[in-house]
């Protein structure tokens, strides 16, 4: 009785404890993204401080309670790749912006945990996003079509974007028209 107790004990803490990324399908790792992003060339690293316009800028598209220390991206060229995370439903979304010319040259999901929504990994959805830029008012210049039950994935998506194009430019060796 005591070893049936035990063993009931035990797979109910593993399930507990493995449930939370039960879900988690890592598509892309970083390094991949970045490769696809710059190919062979070696990209410099570069980083944000989390002040004046970077903060003000980041907390009106991503809310106020967003915090961070540093904005980090790879820049070569024109050319910026940037990693970021938003929650979808109740998980995050790590998607990966790649800029050029302060327009999206293309998104990748990285990695996706939640238990629906997952169409927004598909190339179908994520193509829609080339060629767009960011209006004055911190808005996509273009509209995606969303997804019948992954609106909230959707919706994180664009606003990611909207994250990526907005520091883009914030980058000092960028100029944006």
């Amino acid at each position: 009785m005591a070893n049936r107790y035990i063993i009931v004990t035990f797979l109910s803490l593993f399930f507990i404890a493995f449930s939370h990324n039960a879900f988690a399908e890592e598509l892309l790792s970083k390094e991949q993204f970045i490769e696809k992003a710059f190919g062979q060339k070696e990209a410099s690293k570069g980083r944000l401080r989390f002040k004046e316009e970077v903060k003000t800028t980041a907390q009106k598209i991503m809310g106020s309670r967003y915090k961070k220390i540093l904005m980090r991206y790879w820049i070569e060229g024109n050319r910026t790749a940037w990693i970021l995370n938003r929650i979808g439903k109740v998980k995050p979304i790590t998607a990966g912006f790649i800029i050029e010319d302060c327009k999206i040259v293309s998104v990748h999901v990285l990695v996706y945990r939640e238990s629906h929504g997952w169409e927004i990994k598909y190339p179908s959805f994520r193509d829609q996003f080339g060629g767009i830029g960011m209006q004055k008012n911190l808005k996509l210049d273009k509209n995606i079509d969303g997804i019948s039950g992954a609106t909230m994935s959707v919706s994180s998506m664009r606003i990611m974007t909207r994250l990526a194009l907005a520091m883009n430019e914030l980058v000092p060796d960028i100029k944006c028209l």
